[in-house]
């Protein structure tokens, strides 16, 4: 006769309950910090000023909360928690559509630490002098296709120099170090950190659709990086799939804050006499929502368990996740400008905030047609 054990192991990815306590309680702080410092109409000001962030919010979140140093090692002077704590905060600030870098540099923190030892330094450094980060992929021409890189990288050991210019890039104007794909003399593929205010690199930073979201053209002329990655790895896709794993997340949550927000709406807004939320027709359009929106959430969490993990699966599942989480965003905020009737058509209104960080987040990390037939072929279809 066997008997269960007093102490049951968890299931394998799940979180252990001191560790979701401990997510839960970070995920609070940080709930609280932004529901008083970081609503939409704070953005709407943010996004037309000359920074586009709020430096304060972000000195409050990484120097006070410690959040850049979350899931850094112990040994680095991180408090070594498990990923699920900076996703959480990925989360949080993706469903307030806060401007500015932290949630791209959380991205590039997770990165660092799937990268290994070889990045170890740069985390160490994260931690001590509260550095954001920055990640530059896409190029003009080969877009987000790792194989068609053209920066170049020159050098050896601790010194090489990179040539070449970066498109896309989001988060620069706020960061310290920019972790940059370029390709060696071997035609090995690396990933290397600049900062972006040495000699030798040049930031050019746009005003794009999405104004929540400023992106920049990098150029790089034999400019000073030091490698993060072991040659011969896979660190530039581990960069890429973080930068993916991010903007789903993000979208996961903005499309739960944007259903939530419209059907309130719908309970307020009276037409012939009753709420227009009553209306069968309207009912239906939001219960379809609410279903899409359930599986970008499941889809979302299913990403987490596989960083968590260090599962094998992770750049299909990576990318099938940009894929539907942005696709729901994309479909939630558009719907939500209809069923707000003749305000969610003015530029003012916040649905628009939700609609144009929908299709910056579509279209970063690779297209909707690119992503699926990468699904596709990472699934072996």
């Amino acid at each position: 006769m066997t008997h269960a054990s007093a102490d049951p192991q968890p299931v394998a990815g799940t979180l252990r309950p001191e560790a979701a306590e401990e997510v839960a309680q970070i995920r609070a702080s940080v709930v609280e910090v932004l529901d008083e410092q970081a609503d939409l109409r704070r953005t709407h000001e943010l996004m037309v000023g000359a920074q586009g962030h709020d430096p304060r919010l972000h000195e409050l979140l990484t120097a006070e909360l410690g959040l850049l140093g979350l899931v850094v090692p112990e040994h680095l002077g991180g408090l070594g928690l498990d990923v699920s704590a900076a996703t959480a905060v990925i989360e949080e600030l993706g469903a307030r559509l806060v401007p500015g870098a932290l949630a791209t540099s959380l991205a590039a923190v997770l990165a660092a630490r799937a990268l290994g030892p070889s990045a170890e330094p740069l985390l160490a450094r994260v931690v001590d002098e509260q550095l954001t980060l920055a990640s530059a992929l896409a190029e003009d021409g080969a877009g987000w296709d790792l194989e068609r890189t053209a920066t170049r990288a020159t050098g050896t050991g601790d010194e090489w120099a990179l040539t070449g210019t970066k498109t896309l890039v989001a988060g620069v104007e706020a960061a310290r170090v920019v972790l940059v794909t370029a390709r060696d003399a071997g035609g090995g593929l690396g990933v290397y950190a600049v900062d972006p205010t040495a000699a030798g690199v040049d930031v050019r930073t746009h005003m794009t659709l999405d104004q929540t979201r400023r992106l920049s053209t990098v150029h790089l002329r034999e400019a000073a990086a030091t490698r993060v990655d072991a040659p011969g790895g896979e660190g530039p896709r581990v960069l890429l799939d973080h930068v993916r794993a991010m903007l789903a997340l993000e979208s996961a949550a903005a499309a739960r804050a944007c259903l939530d927000r419209t059907v309130e709406y719908l309970k307020v807004r009276e037409q012939f006499g009753r709420p227009i939320g009553s209306f069968q027709a309207l009912k239906h359009r939001c219960a379809d929502l609410a279903v899409a929106v359930a599986g970008a959430r499941a889809t979302a969490d299913h990403l987490v368990t596989t960083l968590r993990t260090g599962s094998a699966t992770r750049s299909h599942d990576a990318a099938l996740a940009k894929l539907v989480c942005t696709d729901t965003l994309m479909a939630v905020a558009a719907e939500a400008i209809q069923l707000h009737g003749g305000i969610g058509f003015t530029f003012e209104h916040d649905a628009h905030l939700f609609f144009k960080r929908g299709k910056s987040a579509q279209l970063l990390a690779g297209s909707p047609a690119t992503v699926r037939a990468e699904v596709a072929a990472l699934a072996g279809l």
